[in-house]
């Protein structure tokens, strides 16, 4: 016999805003199941931050549904919607840089002290992200490679369902590409991971399935290989190169 469907982590039906007379995002409908990778791409000005920001409580929509861990999230505040395990990062790194690695942790971590994670896995993440060796050093005095780690580790302490990332490659250097992408195949054992990367590479080696906007609209939906052979997503965002 059998098993009924596990329901989605996250769903979104017809999600539509506006600024002004312009639509940001146009009757989006969505779903991403637990232990799932996402990826979503599209041109510059095609929705995918705005989408984000909508998720994680920073934008208030016009109209239509969301769903996160089988509860509503309209209305929600990001701090609630990080509490229900939903969080994200934001293109350019936000970390306090006037203080410490250490510091920065720890603001993070005591956000959630009760429920949060185990000392044996505060110990584990910072080993896995290398990071023990700059807890003592401002956060901008460090990389930006580290930065993003940094990031990485301040999510992790809120023990997230999801983690919503947005153009996690962006500024690093190619080797630093190589261990991010591979840091971020390793996340995936945390946390689901949602991508929005214009790195087709990041894409398909992270991102089990991919969602296409363009103007505020989903034009397509499936795997890596399909979407990147999609002739309207070759056309109208990646170019000939793809073909």
């Amino acid at each position: 016999m059998n098993q009924p469907a596990a329901p989605p982590l996250l769903s979104v039906r017809d999600l539509t805003l506006r600024f002004g007379g312009l639509y940001a995002l146009n009757k989006i409908n969505f779903e991403m199941q637990a232990n799932e990778s996402l990826g979503m791409i599209g041109p510059n000005g095609s929705g995918k931050s705005t989408f984000v920001n909508v998720l994680t409580g920073h934008f208030t929509p016009l109209s239509g549904e969301m769903e996160f861990a089988g509860q509503s999230m309209l209305g929600k505040s990001a701090h609630q919607l990080v509490g229900l395990g939903l969080c994200r990062t934001y293109q350019a790194v936000r970390v306090f840089g006037g203080l410490t690695v250490q510091r920065n942790i720890d603001i993070a971590r005591l956000l959630f002290k009760e429920e949060g994670i185990t000392d044996h896995q505060y110990t584990q993440y910072l080993e896995w992200l290398k990071l023990t060796p700059v807890l003592s050093k401002a956060a901008k005095d460090i990389t930006l490679f580290e930065q993003r780690k940094l990031e990485l580790m301040m999510r992790l302490v809120l023990k997230p369902k999801l983690i919503m990332l947005d153009e996690p490659v962006g500024g690093l250097a190619t080797s630093e590409v190589n261990e991010m992408i591979q840091l971020l195949q390793e996340l995936k054992a945390y946390a689901s991971v949602f991508v929005i990367e214009h790195t087709m590479r990041v894409i398909k080696e992270l991102a089990d399935r991919v969602v296409v906007l363009i103007a505020g609209e989903k034009i397509a939906d499936g795997p890596p290989s399909q979407i990147l052979s999609n002739q309207r997503v070759i056309k109208e965002y990646l170019g000939s190169a793809h073909a």
